[in-house]
């Protein structure tokens, strides 16, 4: 109990002590997951707004295909998006992970 005690007082020290690299950490985060955000946003509004006026071939297994994604747990989503960025897998030669 006490190595967690320990723990929670030194991460409220670097919180309230302004530690540089925790700040850091802290921005790059708030960056990386705002760009997601955005993107997702840029495309997913328009997209949708097609999507739900519009009628097309595929509409029905677009809307399904959407439909199961959104019904998929966040750890399978990522495993799936780790696999394709692998060194191995399809997305690999774009270097994003690692």
């Amino acid at each position: 109990m006490e190595l967690i005690w320990q723990g929670i007082v030194k991460a409220i020290e670097l919180v309230f002590g302004f530690d540089a690299e925790l700040w850091a950490i802290t921005w790059l985060s708030l960056k990386i997951s705002g760009g997601a955000t955005l993107i997702s946003l840029l495309l997913g509004v328009p997209l949708g707004i097609v999507l739900a006026l519009r009628r097309f071939r595929g509409r029905d297994v677009t809307v399904a295909l959407i439909n199961t994604g959104m019904g998929l747990p966040p750890v399978v989503v990522g495993l799936f998006v780790s696999i394709f960025l692998w060194r191995s897998g399809p997305l690999g030669f774009m270097e994003l992970i690692y």
